[in-house]
């Protein structure tokens, strides 16, 4: 299961995110749940953009490290033996290669979520609430499966060292 939302991460999130949207859509409609005031509805949808963009930053700075990491190292998949340590085995495995290019998903789906709320409250008539209520929902869901995404790959990482 996880290796099918890993090759399609971005698709999955919106795939989720579009169904958790059509739920509420429904229940605004037999009224079993209401949109919250204006004010908090523009309160959550200006935090999201911030935390989006806060949460590309920390992913950047990790796969900088990483990137750097491997630069340092001198091993390969040729000469690599038992006494290299756990990271070489890392730089060397098919998980960097994943690793770096699930970063990089991340990175642009955080970027997209961010520049998406700026945009929207742009060009969104203020009286247009449930655009923004909607953006809300979609936003957190998109972030915590985003970062939730960096933990099972960090886990995996975790979990090679424990080979050791």
């Amino acid at each position: 299961m996880i290796d099918k939302y890993f090759k399609y991460p971005v698709w999955w999130d919106l795939c989720i995110s579009f169904a958790v949207i059509a739920i509420l859509s429904l229940f605004l409609k037999v009224e079993l749940l209401a949109i919250p005031t204006k004010d908090k509805v523009f309160s959550v949808s200006g935090d999201i953009p911030p935390i989006s963009f806060t949460a590309a930053g920390f992913i950047i700075t990790l796969l900088a490290i990483l990137i750097t990491f491997k630069s340092n190292t001198t091993a390969s998949k040729k000469d690599y033996s038992e006494s290299n340590s756990v990271f070489e085995l890392f730089f060397v495995s098919d998980l960097y290669t994943e690793t770096v290019k699930q970063f990089k998903k991340c990175i642009k789906s955080l970027i997209v979520v961010a520049l998406s709320g700026y945009l929207l409250k742009l060009i969104n008539s203020w009286k247009e609430v449930e655009v923004l209520f909607f953006y809300s929902v979609a936003g957190v869901l998109i972030i915590s499966l985003t970062l939730w995404r960096c933990l099972l790959i960090l886990n995996k990482i975790l979990n090679l060292q424990g080979q050791e």
